[in-house]
């Protein structure tokens, strides 16, 4: 018997006048299969993968997370520059951080959308590049993949890319596919959105900033920690008070 997972999200933002600034810019998570399968060629019966078992089993809770901004950033000298002169985009590039580099020779980034996802049960959630999608930003860059049980970490899920080396470039337009995040679970998801208030937002930051004063050598130590300090409960009540889709 099948039990239903809730799966919670939103948008994230470090500060919260810049969330609600940017709040009603994203998209709703999109069903990739459901993306990709308006394209089908319905005259191949015979041998189409959109029919195939083994194809449909893997999108099965297989979301697009979409770009709620066009951009055209450069790098140049660690800082990112965009090639449009809008207010907007200049805002986006002010925001969008360069990080310490994980490759010789190449720029990390971590480009300015985030979304962060709780559950109410255990869920790992997986985030990878969106590669069935043709998009801009594959030309120059991937997107780096992560795994992690969405009940056991209230963390945001941010879009850091590494930019192929001699790339210096950071292309997308609004609504192309940025991460695939598939919810690891035979068990039917249901998404419903909430609205982040400045305490949820304070919980995530406890959670991301203890690496400055803790090495943690697996995720489980970090699991440990984040169910001995009961605030799974807390986050989930305020959460859920906050929801938007009921």
């Amino acid at each position: 018997m099948n039990f239903m997972i809730t799966v919670y999200w939103s948008p994230w933002y470090v500060d919260h006048s810049i969330y609600t600034d940017s709040y009603l810019t994203h998209y709703e998570p999109e069903n990739v299969y459901t993306s990709l399968v308006k394209n089908k060629d319905n005259t191949n019966i015979a041998d189409n993968f959109f029919n195939c078992h083994a194809f449909k089993n893997f999108c099965r809770n297989l979301y697009a997370l979409k770009n709620p901004y066009t951009v055209d950033f450069i790098y140049d000298r660690g800082q990112a520059v965009s090639r449009y002169q809008s207010k907007t985009t200049l805002d986006l590039a002010m925001t969008t951080q360069v990080k310490m580099p994980s490759v010789e020779n190449s720029t990390t980034i971590n480009y300015c959308a985030n979304w962060i996802f709780f559950a109410d049960k255990p869920v790992e959630i997986q985030t990878m590049h969106p590669w069935m999608h043709n998009r801009e930003m594959s030309k120059s860059c991937y997107y780096v993949p992560g795994q992690y049980d969405i009940s056991k970490w209230f963390r945001p899920i941010e879009v850091a890319c590494q930019l192929f080396p001699g790339e210096n470039t950071f292309k997308s337009k609004e609504e192309d596919p940025l991460i695939y995040a598939k919810f690891l679970t035979d068990e039917p998801i249901v998404l419903k959105k909430f609205f982040l208030t400045p305490e949820l937002i304070e919980l995530t930051n406890s959670c991301t900033h203890l690496k400055r004063f803790k090495a943690f050598k697996s995720l489980n130590k970090l699991y440990n920690t984040f169910t001995r300090s009961l605030l799974q409960k807390k986050i989930l009540k305020e959460i859920q008070k906050n929801v938007i889709d009921d």
